[in-house]
């Protein structure tokens, strides 16, 4: 894989056909995982998942809030893709997990100051593009501060965010899964670059705004991507047992959690996935 690694100005690293995905197999998967509900696997973008406030907008479980029209572009969601999956299922996650696990070694060679950063990966989530959906210019460690306490230190207890867990993201990784889709290139500024990925191309880059990126609109066909995010701090406030899928030790392996996680999401992990605003 390393002679094809295709490395890029701040932090993007593009790892081409570094996964064999079998199609007729993702359809299977893309059906059998969509169709639990509740507090087990779900497509986090239905209605049912929602409230809606006083101005229309949608607030998920998490907290956050989208517009209307952010509702109806933004991809959805899988995620708890280890609840309850059947054998197959169980063991293409894990397969696309040590794809991920590998080009992750390659990076941190690359960046070897990184390494020291990685303590944990969270557990691994879908995002489904179809027609009209896009994903605008964002980082993946952004939190956003409440209203009334811009440049007073931390938030009150009134005006907290709803979640700081993405700020202790510090790599993201996606594999592309299926691409028939007409649009869908993703755009990093900062490193000058723009590629309509195929699939079982995996791609890594900063979670933080030096890795900001988006996702072009969708106008036909469907675009779906497997994604993960490295971080590092511990978690607080009973995230642990939600947001850590495996820890990394000093040898470089991926040791499970003590609490021994079955895979099922929470709301803590529907605030993680949420796309930002």
């Amino acid at each position: 894989m390393a002679d094809s690694v295709i490395k890029h100005k701040a932090g993007l690293v593009v790892f081409p056909d570094a996964a064999e995905i079998d199609q007729e197999f993702l359809d299977g998967w893309v059906e059998r995982r969509s169709g639990f509900i509740g507090n087990t696997d779900r497509r986090l973008k239905t209605t049912e998942e929602y409230t809606i406030d006083e101005d229309g907008n949608y607030v998920n479980r998490g907290g956050y809030k989208f517009t209307p029209e952010q509702f109806n572009t933004t991809p959805l969601r899988l995620v708890g893709l280890l609840y309850d999956a059947e054998a197959e299922d169980k063991a293409f996650v894990e397969y696309l997990n040590s794809v991920m696990a590998s080009c992750l070694e390659e990076y941190m060679v690359m960046y070897p100051e990184v390494s020291v950063s990685i303590w944990y990966r969270t557990p691994s989530h879908a995002a489904i593009y179809s027609e009209g959906h896009s994903l605008g210019p964002h980082s993946d460690q952004a939190v956003e501060r409440g209203d009334t306490s811009w440049g007073y230190g931390p938030a009150d207890e009134n005006d907290k965010p709803v979640n700081e867990f993405p700020t202790k993201t510090v790599v993201t990784g996606s594999i592309i899964l299926r691409d028939t889709a007409e649009g869908g290139a993703m755009y990093f500024p900062h490193a000058e670059y723009k590629e309509k990925f195929p699939v079982g191309t995996a791609v890594f880059y900063p979670s933080s705004y030096i890795g900001s990126h988006s996702v072009e609109m969708i106008t036909d066909g469907e675009r779906i991507s497997y994604l993960q995010f490295y971080c590092q701090g511990t978690p607080t406030d009973g995230q642990s047992k939600h947001n850590v899928d495996a820890w990394r030790n000093r040898g470089g392996q991926w040791v499970p959690p003590m609490h021994g996680s079955d895979g099922a999401p929470s709301s803590q992990i529907s605030e993680l996935t949420a796309p930002n605003k």
